[in-house]
C-alpha cells in the first residue's frame, strides 16, 4: 500500500512540474511536410534580435464559426511561439468585442469587421466578426486589420517586427524619363513595397552613382535608352546592383487598329549580352483571359466576352522562392524569352512559362476576333515569359518579365491573380538579405483527407475492426504464457 501511495505521489509531482514548465516554455511539434505550423529560421532570428517590448491586442469575437475558430487558435498559437523566443516583455491581450463600446474600440484601433453568413436550425443569419490584432512594439504601433485564410500570418507578424526594429530601410528606385509607368497607375505595388522599403525615383541621365539603390525597377519604358544610360545600368550591375525589369515589348492596340507591334527600348540589347533574349513575337495560349467586344446581329448591338489567346494565364512556375505559392499570372500581350548562350557570367533560370497548349506569332500581327483557333495555332508550348539572371561573382541579379501592364491597377483589380505577389516577391527578394520573402506565401491552411480507392477503403475498414481484436488476443496469450510459466516455476521450487 505504501508503495502505491508513493508511486501516486511521484506521478502527481511530475504532472505539476510539467504544467509549471509548460507555462514558461511553449513547445509544440510540427509534423506537416511544409512546416506550416512552425516558426521559420527567419522569424526566430528576428524575434530573438528584437530589443523592444511587445504588447499585442488580439481582437476576436466569441462564438466563432468552426473554420474561423481554428484560424484564431492558430494565430494565438503562433503568438505564443514568438513569446517563448522573445528576450523582452511580450504580452498578449485577448479582447472580445462583445459590446458596443468594445466594438467601437476595435474599429477605432483599425480592426475591420468580417460579415459571414451562418446557418443555424434552418435559419440563416449574418454574423459580424472581428478578428485582427494591434501590435505595440516599443513606441511604434501597427495593425493587422483582419485575419483570414489569405493572410500569410507569420510573414505579417515577422514583417511588423522587422519594420519596427530596422532603422534603415532598403531603397527601391524606379527609373523615370522614358515614359515609364507612373506610380498612380500601380498603387497596390507601391503600397506593398512601402512597408519595408524606401521608394524613390532614379534619373539615369546624370553621372550620379546608383549604389545607394538596393534595387532599381524599370517598368514599361516607352522611349529608347541612350548609350550613356545603359552604361550607367551596366556599371550598377558590375558593383553588385539588382534590377527588376518589366517591359511592354509586345504592344497590342485594340480598337480601330486591332494590331500588334514590337517596341524596342535598348534594354533588350543589354539583356541579350548577359544571356537573355526577348524574341520579336506575341505569345498565344489556350489558357487565356477574355475581352469584351461589340457585336451586331441585325438591328441589335450587344457586347459579349470572348476568349483571347493573346492574354495568357500563366500557371506553370519554376521552383524558386519568388514563385513559391503562386497560382496564376495574367499577362496581356507578352513575348517569349530564350536563353542566349555565350561567355556571360550570368546564370539563367526560368521563373514562369506558358502552358503545353501555347504558341507564338511573329510581329507585326493583326487581331482577328472571329478567328477559329485550332491545335496548329498552339504548336510552340512552354514558352518562357519571366526569367532570372544571377551573377555569383558580384552578387548582381536581374529579373525580367515580358509584360508591364500586369501590375497596372486596371489589370490587378479586374482579375483575381497573383500579379502583384509576383512583382512584390521579385523586388523584395532582390532587396532583402534576411530571407523574409520566403514567408510571404506561407498560409495557414487545413488539409483535407485525400480520397482513396474502394479496395483500400475496404481494407482499412476491416483492418480497423480486426486489428484491436488481434492485438488484445496476442496480448492475452502472452500474458497467459507468462502467468503459466510463473506458476510452473513456483511449483518446481516447492518440490
Amino acid at each position: 500500500m505504501k508503495k502505491i501511495l508513493k508511486d501516486i505521489s511521484y506521478i502527481l509531482i511530475c504532472v505539476v512540474l510539467l504544467n509549471i514548465i509548460s507555462y514558461f516554455i511553449y513547445i509544440r511539434w510540427d509534423f506537416t511536410a511544409t512546416k506550416r505550423y512552425s516558426l521559420s529560421k527567419v522569424s526566430k532570428n528576428i524575434i530573438q534580435q528584437n530589443t523592444r517590448n511587445i504588447a499585442i491586442d488580439f481582437y476576436v469575437t466569441e462564438d466563432l464559426p468552426q473554420d474561423i475558430q481554428k484560424l484564431a487558435k492558430e494565430f494565438l498559437s503562433l503568438l505564443k511561439e514568438y513569446k517563448s523566443l522573445s528576450n523582452t516583455d511580450f504580452t498578449i491581450n485577448i479582447i472580445n468585442p462583445n459590446s458596443q463600446a468594445t466594438e467601437f474600440a476595435a474599429a477605432k484601433a483599425g480592426i475591420e469587421p468580417i460579415y459571414k453568413e451562418i446557418r443555424e436550425r434552418d435559419l440563416e443569419k449574418v454574423q459580424r466578426i472581428f478578428i485582427g490584432a494591434v501590435f505595440h512594439i516599443g513606441n511604434k504601433e501597427a495593425v493587422i486589420p483582419k485575419i483570414n485564410f489569405d493572410t500569410p500570418i507569420e510573414y505579417e507578424i515577422t514583417r511588423l517586427l522587422k519594420q519596427a526594429n530596422d532603422s534603415i530601410k532598403p531603397v527601391v528606385g524606379f527609373v523615370k524619363g522614358h515614359g515609364e509607368m507612373p506610380f498612380n497607375t500601380m498603387p497596390q505595388l507601391i503600397n506593398e513595397l512601402s512597408h519595408l522599403s524606401e521608394i524613390q525615383s532614379v534619373d539615369l541621365s546624370t553621372s550620379r552613382s546608383l549604389k545607394q539603390n538596393n534595387v532599381i525597377c524599370i517598368i514599361d519604358p516607352k522611349d529608347t535608352y541612350s548609350a550613356f544610360e545603359l552604361e550607367q545600368l551596366n556599371k550598377y550591375l558590375d558593383e553588385g546592383g539588382r534590377l527588376f525589369i518589366a517591359l511592354n515589348h509586345a504592344i497590342g492596340q485594340l480598337g480601330n487598329r486591332n494590331s500588334g507591334f514590337i517596341n524596342r527600348t535598348g534594354i533588350e540589347d543589354m539583356l541579350e549580352k548577359k544571356g537573355l533574349k526577348i524574341k520579336y513575337d506575341f505569345i498565344v495560349d489556350n489558357n487565356c483571359g477574355t475581352i469584351a467586344i461589340h457585336q451586331q446581329y441585325g438591328l441589335l448591338n450587344f457586347q459579349s466576352n470572348i476568349s483571347f489567346p493573346y492574354i495568357p494565364i500563366i500557371t506553370n512556375f519554376g521552383h524558386h522562392t519568388i514563385t513559391h505559392g503562386l497560382k496564376s499570372l495574367l499577362l496581356p500581350f507578352a513575348s517569349s524569352i530564350e536563353q542566349k548562350r555565350g561567355d556571360s557570367d550570368y546564370y539563367f533560370k526560368s521563373l514562369a512559362r506558358t502552358s503545353s497548349i501555347s504558341g507564338i506569332q511573329q510581329a507585326p500581327i493583326f487581331f482577328d476576333f472571329q478567328k477559329q483557333w485550332t491545335q496548329s495555332d498552339f504548336n510552340h508550348p512552354n514558352n518562357i515569359v519571366a526569367a532570372l539572371l544571377s551573377n555569383d561573382k558580384n552578387n548582381s541579379a536581374i529579373i525580367t518579365i515580358t509584360d508591364a501592364d500586369f501590375i497596372s491597377n486596371e489589370i490587378v483589380t479586374s482579375s483575381p491573380t497573383d500579379n502583384i505577389n509576383f512583382a512584390v516577391n521579385s523586388i523584395e527578394w532582390l532587396a532583402d538579405n534576411s530571407g523574409l520573402i520566403q514567408l510571404r506565401n506561407k498560409f495557414t491552411t487545413f488539409s483535407l483527407l485525400e480520397p482513396i480507392e474502394d479496395y483500400n477503403r475496404e481494407l482499412l475498414k476491416y483492418l480497423n475492426f480486426f486489428m484491436p481484436i488481434l492485438l488484445i488476443t496476442i496480448g492475452a496469450f502472452i500474458h497467459h504464457r507468462h502467468k503459466r510459466r510463473k506458476r510452473l516455476e513456483r511449483s518446481q521450487s516447492i518440490d
